[in-house]
């Protein structure tokens, strides 16, 4: 019984670590840098400033150039080969 109640809680967590309802979320347009070495798809926020997602394909969603989204994400330390954005790992992501 306990094995089950363990399954069932890290499938409702992990079911969270991708929820499609992102509250006090931001607006960000998809980008897609791979034309740059070491870079690949970033999100542009509104006031220009860029992310670079460390999870991306964590998310089903379609990388299409330009697509609208609502992000809600975490910072995290380190560089990248890329270096055109604050990395981050994102929280929650839904479409427009």
């Amino acid at each position: 019984m306990r094995k089950f109640i363990y399954l069932f809680s890290l499938l409702i967590l992990g079911s969270c670590a991708k929820d499609t309802n992102c509250a006090n979320s931001e607006h960000a347009e998809l980008k897609n840098l791979a034309g740059l070495d070491g870079c690949g798809w970033v999100l542009e926020l509104d006031n220009g400033s860029k992310l670079e997602p460390q999870n991306l394909t964590d998310f089903e969603i379609d990388l299409v150039e330009g697509k609208d989204i609502h992000v809600r994400y975490t910072e995290i330390e380190g560089g990248s080969i890329c270096m055109v954005g604050q990395m981050v790992t994102i929280d929650c992501l839904s479409e427009d």
